[in-house]
């Protein structure tokens, strides 16, 4: 029967919605010849779907989990800001991020997210401290992450059987071990900010997703993507029963672009109150596999992660005169003024 699309909300009336597909997750894991074909169609198009994942099984326990991770976040983030900088990120895989750190969706805006991140390296390495929380709850992100990579994992083989892929050019092939890549969890919370008060502080800056397959929840609207026929915003409502999926750069890379990546953010919706949450798994390749990026340059995956984390941090004018923070899908803007 599918996932019927819920009504749109009275405070979102009047807005610009995405019409994406959705796709059966139960028929690619039974081998559906016709759903394996629309998932390469929209992968190649969109580069953004709803997935569903009802049903029995898995799927059901999978959807179960981020209930529980829903529940998670809200008592973690609901902490005080002291105690939870005490779990501040070293690294760009796991803990802590306070608002602000990077930029905003608008200019001269910082970004208005807090986020904790899990990574399957702190959680396979007995010598990776973990937050406190995250360890008390350790059986739980396990399974979770388990389950969202074996989501993507069979996403990634649905479109190497739909594109004749055959060996090592089979895109699982670059994707063998979670524990030698920059695959994560990262949990994140919109505090609710009143719109008077968004002048300098608001949403997510607009990027493409650094790896190949991104798995995602929230439980609010607020995601936007930028429609490939018309270049403007719209927004992807949250849909119960669903992940909404999106192709990352690194796929569009491996794919030689025929994969689509595409550009989204975050912006609030007036009317909506509360905090949003997103649960978001990012599927990345092994550190060590290469490819050529939206300069033209052959790289490692890791080397991409860190470069595009780096350009997450930077200033406006400095995220437009390179291809990095964008993959490549908007023109590198010339007549920016010079950094300092």
């Amino acid at each position: 029967m599918g996932v019927p699309e819920s009504p749109i909300p009275s405070f979102a009336r009047g807005l610009a919605v995405a019409a994406l597909p959705t796709i059966s997750y139960r028929a690619l894991v039974d081998g559906d010849a016709g759903e394996t074909a629309k998932l390469l169609s929209v992968s190649t198009s969109e580069g953004f779907f709803y997935l569903d994942l009802q049903g029995e099984g898995e799927p059901a326990a999978t959807l179960a989990n981020v209930d529980r991770i829903y529940r998670f976040m809200r008592s973690w983030f609901n902490q005080s800001a002291e105690t939870k900088l005490q779990s501040l990120q070293s690294n760009y895989l796991d803990g802590y991020k306070a608002t602000g750190f990077f930029a905003g969706p608008y200019d001269g805006t910082r970004d208005a997210y807090e986020s904790l991140k899990v990574s399957h390296k702190s959680l396979d390495a007995a010598s990776e401290p973990l937050v406190a929380d995250v360890q008390s709850h350790r059986g739980l992100f396990e399974t979770y992450l388990g389950q969202a990579n074996g989501i993507a994992r069979q996403l990634l083989s649905s479109l190497s059987s739909a594109m004749f892929l055959t060996g090592r050019e089979r895109f699982e092939a670059s994707h063998e071990t979670s524990a030698d890549s920059n695959s994560t969890l990262v949990l994140l919370r919109y505090p609710y900010v009143p719109p008077a008060l968004r002048s300098q502080t608001v949403g997510h800056n607009k990027h493409t997703d650094i790896g190949s397959i991104t798995v995602l929840f929230t439980d609010q609207w607020g995601l936007q993507v930028m429609a490939a026929d018309t270049q403007r915003w719209e927004y992807v409502p949250p849909r119960a029963g669903c992940a909404v999926i999106n192709v990352g750069d690194s796929l569009r890379f491996l794919s030689r672009k025929r994969l689509r990546s595409c550009l989204h953010r975050v912006v609030p919706v007036d009317g909506q109150t509360g905090d949003r949450h997103t649960i978001a798994y990012f599927l990345r390749p092994d550190n060590r596999v290469s490819f050529v990026d939206s300069n033209g340059e052959l790289v490692t995956a890791e080397r991409w992660h860190d470069v595009k984390y780096e350009v997450f941090r930077a200033t406006h004018d400095e995220q437009r005169r390179d291809t990095v923070l964008t993959g490549g899908l908007e023109p590198v803007d010339m007549e920016a003024p010079a950094a300092g």
